[in-house]
């Protein structure tokens, strides 16, 4: 069994050190939905390895893992380029009542500022995420309600694009047999409206809210082992979800593997997503690995204190976390390179994450 677990390390390891050759794989950025900070420490894993309060987005058969049930009433994630200050950031961004995001837009008085800084981006979303695990072998109910911000340059850096969503998503896991095998199903509705302004002074011009409706299916083997290898398979956004404009989010399909593994006071969580196999775009957004590495593991499947680290399209990831109380109250800071390269040229831009979250 110990030659066995050092294999699956040794294995995931390896394809760790090799993500970082892939970078001639990587895409431009897609702006994909309500990403999780921990899974971006980690390299932007999760398909067979999420835990936490975000899992649905990743691979709802993933949320048979959730241990007992998780009410996050306070999600609220801040995530900026590394070219912006606190002081520049929040006053864009942050407001004094829920949902703390500005769904109109960035003020006009802040756009030159914005426009001045090395490819800007700035993410926000706040909300209300539940997951209940309703039987030992699997049976896990799961939604959550958003609103998302992205702020984000085009064309060089000479256009803003901004986009505001309200996200509404449910999903279920369902163990066939008894329990290893694991088939995930969720819904996703998002109301979505756009801006793109390419001057500094012009009020913002919203788009009419879009409405789509997707649809995931997700696999999860378990295998009984003491290293807990898991495998997953993901169909996100099945068919593609389309708005009521042009506007589509893509089908994608995802492969992950993941292990964990308990030594004494650590909890150690190597994992590998294969990404975007079916994308048809010339520079895929493919291999992910990363590990994390957990303190004093709690009942719920965290850890007190957590590091985790990893590559993201061959960028480096890290983050912290501290879990107080089994979840009731989660404080997370994650740093991780994503690739904004036009054409075939690569470029990476740094980020912070900020998260904070109340929990029962």
């Amino acid at each position: 069994m110990k030659k066995r677990v050092r294999k699956a390390i040794l294995l995931i390891l390896t394809a760790t050190g090799l993500a970082g050759f892939s970078g001639s794989l990587s895409a431009q950025e897609a702006l994909s939905v309500s990403r999780s900070y921990r899974s971006l420490a980690m390299g932007h894993t999760g398909i067979a390895s999420a835990n936490d309060s975000a899992a649905l987005f990743y691979n709802p058969a993933i949320l048979a893992n959730v241990k007992g049930w998780w009410f996050d009433y306070s999600a609220w994630t801040l995530e900026t380029s590394d070219s912006f200050t606190a002081t520049e950031y929040t006053p864009m961004m942050i407001s004094p009542v829920f949902p703390y995001i500005r769904s109109e837009g960035i003020d006009n008085g802040d756009k030159g500022t914005f426009l001045s800084k090395d490819n800007p981006y700035i993410r926000g979303n706040a909300g209300m995420n539940l997951t209940v695990n309703l039987t030992d072998t699997g049976v896990s109910v799961a939604g959550s309600y958003l609103m998302e911000y992205i702020g984000t340059t085009l064309n060089s850096e000479a256009t803003i694009y901004q986009r505001y969503d309200t996200v509404k998503k449910v999903g279920i896991s369902i163990p066939l047999g008894m329990g290893s095998f694991i088939l995930g199903l969720a819904a996703t509705q998002i109301e979505r409206k756009v801006a793109v302004d390419a001057t500094t002074d012009a009020i913002t011009t919203w788009d009419s809210n879009n409405t789509a409706t997707g649809y995931d299916i997700g696999l999860l083997y378990r295998m009984a082992n003491k290293a807990r290898i898991t495998w997953g398979l993901v169909v996100q956004n099945y068919g593609g979800m389309k708005f009521d404009t042009d506007i589509e989010e893509p089908e994608h399909i995802g492969f992950g593997l993941s292990m964990n593994h308990e030594v004494g006071i650590f909890k150690i969580v190597p994992a590998i997503d294969i990404r975007q196999i079916n994308s048809k775009a010339e520079r895929k957004n493919t291999l992910h690995a990363g590990i994390e590495i957990g303190m004093f593991p709690n009942s719920t499947g965290g850890s007190y204190l957590t590091y985790r680290a990893g590559l993201n399209q061959g960028y480096a990831t890290q983050g912290v976390e501290l879990n107080f109380f089994n979840h009731y109250m989660i404080v997370g800071y994650t740093q991780y390179g994503e690739e904004v390269g036009e054409g075939t040229d690569k470029l990476e831009n740094r980020r912070s994450i900020l998260y904070f979250s109340l929990g029962l």
